[in-house]
């Protein structure tokens, strides 16, 4: 995914390091969407690829330095420390330790983002690597926790199966999952000759392709699938410009093979899952969630679907069509009008304390403080993380945070213009943002879930190493 580029001050790096930082993020990968849980987090990989930055004297740290992403990211961190202050002051009864937490959540993001792209800056050949091991964690995360008796009834929609994690935030890493399958096929098939075991890895690439699409349809996240939907135009612009961009060349790109492959297995599977399609967008009443709410105002996972009775000889004769879509559209407009008065309490909140805001961790006080008739539901944020992050922080704390992913995207661009990473590459880690960011316009996950925020460690280091890879370059020359 990048050429091979002279690396420069960064010769004193030893072997040793360089392999043990290696295992270090191929841990961090394979669990970064699995949600086991206990000695398994995710973190503890980047954990130990700082330590070992730490230990690889002071290269790293004047390199980070020069990083536009860097230096921003230490002025938001003295902001969150200083806004949780001001947040306890504005809610006394939730302290300045769960104000703070809450915010570090951020902060850790743009480090271990950091981190991990500079180790990857020596390592651009493990990139896919990672991504691929993103994938195979999650693919055996779910094979180990699916439900595999209820099948039948997870095709047809009447079970909503668990992962081990919230079904909308299991929605948006099954479609990370198959976004990124579906672009190291496209990877694996311009690469041609030059990799080894090709036929085998395009096979596992579409095994992985059919394997993350089938659970992003069983995790029934109409904003999942929005966002997985959406990048197809892009896809089709990318890969027209791409082999304009290539016509001169010995090897043009052309992916349409894997192209067709993909989208004639992804009409299969989503015509074998029509009932779930039909009854999530009909609003049908047993795929309603239910948000619960924890004594530290986070959201618990929703409740899952309880398995449908057995059946019994039926006493009365079923109902009339015209009768069940009148009901499911009823639930349905309720669903909408609930989100609907959160969007409106969230305006309103933010109007009151447009600059500074609330405090990240008051959010579930101001909407149960609110008075609202949610329909008997409890909801513990906005749903919406950008809603979420202008009144937890204001429109300050907003575009300090909003600036560093900017930031660090452009690196990306950069690094794409200049020649540093291909045109599958680029494409890779975009759409993957892409994906993150419609996601969480219809669900605050990323504030809510170290999960969401693993994967994103990884692909915004990618755009640091990168743009790390870049400047040596242009040093070089």
């Amino acid at each position: 995914m990048a050429a091979t580029i002279p690396v420069t001050d960064t010769s004193t790096i030893s072997i040793r390091l360089r392999c043990l930082a290696l295992a270090a993020l191929c841990f961090h990968a394979f669990f970064a969407m699995t949600g086991f849980g206990g000695q398994l987090k995710p973190e503890y990989g980047a954990m130990l690829a700082l330590l070992l930055m730490l230990a690889s004297g002071a290269t790293p740290w004047r390199e980070l330095a020069k990083q536009p992403a860097a230096r921003l990211l230490a002025v938001s961190t003295l902001f969150v420390v200083v806004h949780a202050g001001y947040a306890t002051q504005v809610f006394p009864s939730i302290g300045y330790s769960k104000q703070l937490s809450a915010a570090a959540e951020l902060v850790r993001l743009g480090v271990f983002s950091c981190v991990i792209g500079w180790w990857l800056s020596l390592m651009p050949r493990a990139i896919p690597v990672l991504l691929g091991l993103m994938v195979a964690g999650l693919l055996i995360a779910i094979a180990t926790r699916m439900p595999w008796a209820d099948l039948p009834l997870i095709w047809s929609g009447q079970y909503r199966p668990k992962f081990g994690l919230p079904e909308n935030l299991s929605g948006q890493l099954a479609a990370l999952a198959s976004w990124l399958s579906f672009c190291l096929l496209l990877v694996v098939w311009d690469a041609r000759s030059r990799v080894r075991w090709r036929g085998a890895l395009l096979a596992a690439c579409l095994l992985g392709y059919a394997g993350s699409f089938s659970a992003l349809l069983f995790s029934q996240s109409r904003g999942a699938w929005l966002a997985f939907v959406a990048m197809l135009p892009l896809t089709a612009v990318a890969l027209g410009y791409a082999r304009r961009r290539n016509r001169k060349t010995a090897m043009p790109w052309a992916p349409w093979a894997p192209l067709a492959s993909v989208v004639a297995l992804s009409l299969l599977l989503t015509l074998g899952a029509n009932g779930i399609v039909a009854k999530r967008f009909a609003g049908a009443q047993e795929l309603l969630p239910d948000i619960a709410t924890t004594d530290e105002g986070t959201a618990e996972t929703e409740a899952p679907l309880s398995k449908p009775a057995a059946k019994s000889a039926p006493t009365d004769p079923a109902p009339k069509p015209t009768d069940a879509t009148n009901k499911a559209k009823e639930i349905n407009n309720t669903a909408v009008s609930v989100r609907m008065e959160l969007y409106d309490l969230g305006v309103e909140r933010w109007q009151q304390r447009p600059l500074l805001g609330w405090g990240l961790r008051s959010t579930s006080a101001l909407i149960a403080g609110s008075g609202l008739d949610l329909s008997g539901q409890r909801h513990a944020h906005l749903h919406s993380a950008y809603l979420d992050a202008l009144v937890g922080m204001g429109a300050i704390g907003a575009v300090l945070f909003g600036l560093l992913f900017v930031l660090l995207l452009r690196e990306l661009i950069l690094a794409w213009r200049s020649g540093t990473v291909s045109d599958a590459g680029f494409w890779t880690l975009a759409g993957s943002i892409g994906i993150v960011l419609v996601a969480n316009g219809f669900d605050s996950l990323l504030w809510r879930h170290a999960h969401a925020r693993a994967p994103l460690e990884i692909i915004f280091g990618c755009c640091v190493a990168y743009g790390l890879i870049r400047r040596r370059r242009a040093a070089v020359d």
